[in-house]
């Protein structure tokens, strides 16, 4: 299967102490930048791209990769120590990560946000070696009907499955679609929902609005705890003094980490396979295994803090990482905007891609793979190595961190695009959030919603257009069918779950 000749050229190169060295680099950037909010991991990687006309290939996709795979990781550790998530994909990590801190888990938690990180990543990786040729012939299929109801499915999942009550979630999802419509027309170009405001045109950015969502609420609790008491301001001393024994307490035991073994499975399978189709991201994947996994999970505090949650959410973000690169090496087909990052560095590096690519520049694929496997110790190293320094942070003055996290809030979602208004849009966004959280209405849904609300309508109107408005078209392929009848089916597994008459009753 595998020319083991150029494999030996590849590790002969990728074990090089300079290509280790642009590695480690490429992680210490990633994981640093991905836990500032609002500064996603493509920014520092888009700064790294002209490097590819000075540095040697091997040094040029090192360092590539290993800002790629840090930055996906280190947007958990805000997500987890702060409530922030850094990077939109570990979005999903907040809910159970964040409760979990509070808890005074924080620790485990990071622990098993790192852990599971690698594990869904290096999953990902091997399937990009071992299927990468079938995987991208099978994605292509996926036309206008099939990709209908796969956004269907993965709305369906996470409405019925995050919450107690389906009508708190179809009501969050609602106002995701709405968010998710302002703007220009996905399939027209004409101006929609913008109330006469310009900036509206370009409809509303998803760092500004992830931001607001989830820091704003946070913040202001925080900021009317430390007001009401300000007693709890003078922690930092003490809460140094128990550092060292507090990190042994709460190091994640063996036990713990694969008594979360549904969530890694779950997470990594579903992350591999929306990773592998144009499109959905981790974000998508991140929601899509959190809120699956909760079906199965049989940890009481999902949702409210559980391990198992936080292992779903940040497998299934991560396996997207390996994932990504399927249709991009098989049929020269960015998937994502850091796929697109990718794609224009191997060109600059003169590799077209397409599916000639694996048997006319073997050597070079081959060490692109090595690479994203060897980019995973280093990501568990500097994981490892920041995770004490984070935890430090979390135990500092409330009057200290949160006034500091709400500059970085802002100075991250300017930096985001440098526009005012995106402030105004977190701001706006988090006086949304807080209406939610007091109202007890997931956020989750509307997340989803937000992010599957133009891959579905464009899918949906495509289907229409080329089927001339039969409706019936969305049911002809066997894909497609497959997909509806799980979603039927996963529908009616959880309504007949909620009528099932618990212990005691008759």
């Amino acid at each position: 299967m595998f020319d083991m000749e150029a494999m030996l050229a590849a590790f002969t190169v990728v074990f090089a102490w300079d290509t280790l060295l642009f590695i480690f680099i490429g992680v210490a950037i990633g994981v640093s930048v991905g836990a500032i909010p609002g500064l996603a991991h493509n920014l520092p990687m888009a700064l790294v791209l002209p490097m590819a006309f000075f540095l040697p290939f091997h040094q040029t996709m090192g360092l590539l990769v290993g800002t790629y795979k840090g930055g996906t990781y280190g947007g958990s550790i805000t997500a987890i120590s702060f409530g922030t998530p850094g990077t939109p994909g570990s979005a999903a990590t907040v809910t159970d990560g964040y409760a979990l801190t509070r808890k005074g888990k924080g620790i485990k938690a990071l622990l098993m946000g790192l852990y599971s990180s690698v594990t869904g990543d290096m999953f990902s990786d091997l399937v990009l070696m071992f299927v990468a040729v079938p995987i991208g012939l099978f994605a292509p299929r996926f036309g206008p009907a099939e990709l209908t109801a796969l956004y269907f499915l993965s709305l369906s999942l996470v409405v019925v499955f995050s919450t107690e009550d389906p009508g708190r979630g179809i009501l969050s999802a609602g106002i995701g679609f709405f968010l998710a419509s302002i703007g220009r027309d996905i399939i027209t170009g004409s101006i929609r929902l913008t109330f006469g405001l310009r900036e509206l045109e370009a409809g509303i950015p998803l760092v500004p609005l992830l931001m607001g969502l989830f820091a704003m609420p946070e913040i202001i609790n925080q900021i009317h705890t430390v007001l009401a008491k300000p007693e709890l301001a003078g922690r930092l001393g003490e809460k140094a003094k128990e550092f060292r024994e507090k990190v042994k307490e709460e190091s994640l035991t063996w036990r713990e980490f694969i008594g979360c073994w549904r969530g890694l499975a779950i997470g990594s399978v579903l992350g591999t396979f929306l990773g592998a189709l144009p499109g959905p991201g981790a974000t998508l994947a991140a929601y899509t295994a959190h809120s699956t996994t909760k079906r199965f999970s049989k940890d009481q505090d999902y949702g409210v803090g559980s391990l198992e949650g936080v292992a779903a959410a940040e497998a299934g973000n991560n396996a997207t990482c390996g994932a990504t690169f399927i249709p991009l090496l098989t049929f020269g087909i960015p998937g994502s905007s850091i796929a697109a990052l990718f794609m224009a560095a191997l060109m600059m590096e003169g590799i077209p891609l397409g599916p000639r690519v694996i048997v006319d520049h073997t050597v070079t694929i081959y060490t692109l793979f090595l690479l994203l496997l060897l980019a995973n110790p280093f990501n568990l190293l500097v994981g490892k190595l920041l995770i004490p320094v984070y935890s430090k942070l979390a135990q500092m003055p409330a009057t200290i961190i949160w006034p500091t996290i709400a500059v970085v809030l802002v100075l991250g979602t300017y930096a985001y695009s440098t526009r005012p208004f995106d402030i105004t849009i977190a701001i706006a966004a988090g006086l949304l959030g807080y209406f939610m959280m007091w109202y007890r209405i997931p956020i989750g849904p509307l997340i989803l919603a937000y992010l599957v609300a133009p891959l579905f309508e464009a899918s949906l109107r495509r289907g229409i257009i080329l089927s001339r408005g039969d409706w019936t078209y969305f049911f002809q392929s066997s894909i497609s069918m497959t997909i509806w009848v799980i979603t039927i089916a996963a529908v009616v597994f959880f309504i007949r779950g909620r009528n099932k008459p618990g212990p005691g009753e008759g």
